[in-house]
């Protein structure tokens, strides 16, 4: 090992597209992930406040699996909403159930503005969610539907009032966008890590596309849209024969860059139950792959580089000090590539993840980001195998 400035055209090469792909990982993170980040700072701090007279009336619209206890927590909280217009409560259940029939009467009784309403029992060769989010947009009084289901946890009293703030009289907002964020204090179980920064990485990548005005996909947990939007597209016709793809396929088919808009701030969040468990994490993300992989491609390509980049950044350094040695420059400027993209890393994902709301990571940050490409294609391939539910006549 000695110091010379001889060094093989190959290692240069190879250093010099390191660098690249660093310069171009930067420039993405710049463009997607640090945008989310301060997009979500403005929108507790820096938005205006509208006045009480110009929020839009709103159906909220709750769907329920039968989870009576779950779904008496959230109504109390949707039915206390600091809201400053009129809104209705819509609850549809997948089908019959006595026990979500006794508590919406329980409530409806000091709650006029509060209703449900089942899905016919023994429907087949259909998709039950999405029949049921028909019925209940169909049946809405109001012009905009917020939606959202008892998997979620609505924190604020101001959560229908952020919701619907972007909405205008003059009809050019048709949908917003909000986020579900994982309580990591939840997930104490192996790989929590990892969920953490997948759920996060994933949220950023289509908020920051709809930030960029290329919307594609929302979260069905935390969303709202206009009723006539959703009529104009005749509902979810073109995927009835996919058990879900309610907030991406239909998402991605009535969302343009002039009609979009994402809704960050802290009171708009809703918290998912459970939602880090294995398990459901397993199945939350291999139903999305598998409803994503109908949605084309184009506005995605851009954030889904980042790990390549760094993986191909990484392998050309270590190859470039690996036919350079024993000259011990390329070791030193290959180390000097992977300190400075393990840094950018750190840089950009730990306030991201703490905008999220998210477990605050901070030395495992940079594997996890690496690998993120990886874990997502062998999900992909997983959703398209496996056995979970995708077809309706499955």
């Amino acid at each position: 090992m000695y110091l010379s400035t001889d060094i093989p055209v190959e290692s240069l090469w190879l250093l010099g597209g390191a660098l690249a792909c660093v310069a171009l990982l930067a420039t993405i993170y710049l463009l997607r992930v640090r945008t989310v980040t301060a997009y979500r700072r403005r929108a507790d701090h820096e938005r205006p406040e509208k006045a009480d007279a110009d929020y839009l009336p709103a159906s909220v619209i709750v769907y329920s699996q039968g989870d009576a206890d779950e779904l008496a927590s959230m109504l109390t909280t949707i039915l206390r909403q600091d809201y400053p217009a009129a809104f209705e409560v819509i609850v549809v259940n997948e089908g019959e159930s006595v026990e979500v029939r006794d508590t919406v009467s329980m409530l409806r009784a000091s709650n006029p503005n509060l209703y449900l309403t089942f899905t016919p029992q023994g429907v087949v060769n259909l998709s039950r969610k999405k029949l049921a989010l028909t019925l209940g947009i169909k049946a809405a009084r109001y012009d905009i539907v917020v939606l959202t289901t008892t998997a979620a946890d609505i924190e604020s009293p101001l959560w229908l009032k952020r919701m619907m703030r972007p909405f205008e009289r003059d009809g050019k907002t048709e949908i917003v966008l909000g986020h579900a964020y994982i309580d990591p204090d939840e997930d104490t179980s192996r790989g929590r890590r990892h969920r953490a920064f997948d759920h996060s990485a994933d949220s950023i990548r289509w908020l920051g596309t709809a930030i960029a005005r290329h919307p594609f996909r929302g979260t069905e947990y935390n969303i709202a849209y206009r009723k006539q939007a959703f009529l104009r597209n005749k509902g979810f016709a073109r995927s009835l024969n996919l058990h879900y793809g309610d907030d991406d396929i239909f998402i991605s088919e009535i969302a343009r860059p002039d009609n979009t808009t994402v809704e960050l701030s802290e009171e708009s969040m809703v918290r998912l139950r459970h939602g880090n468990s294995p398990r459901m994490f397993r199945e939350r993300v291999l139903r999305r792959a598998f409803t994503e992989s109908h949605i084309g491609r184009r506005p995605r390509i851009v954030f889904g580089l980042t790990g390549w980049l760094q993986l191909a950044a990484a392998a050309a350094s270590i190859a470039g000090a690996v036919i350079a040695w024993p000259k011990i420059e390329a070791s030193i400027a290959a180390s000097i590539l992977l300190i400075l993209m393990a840094t950018l890393d750190i840089a950009m994902w730990r306030p991201a993840m703490r905008a999220m709301k998210s477990r605050t990571l901070l030395l495992t940050l940079p594997w996890l980001s690496a690998t993120y490409p990886l874990r997502r294609l062998g999900r992909s391939i997983r959703s398209k195998i496996g056995k979970q539910k995708k077809y309706t006549w499955d």
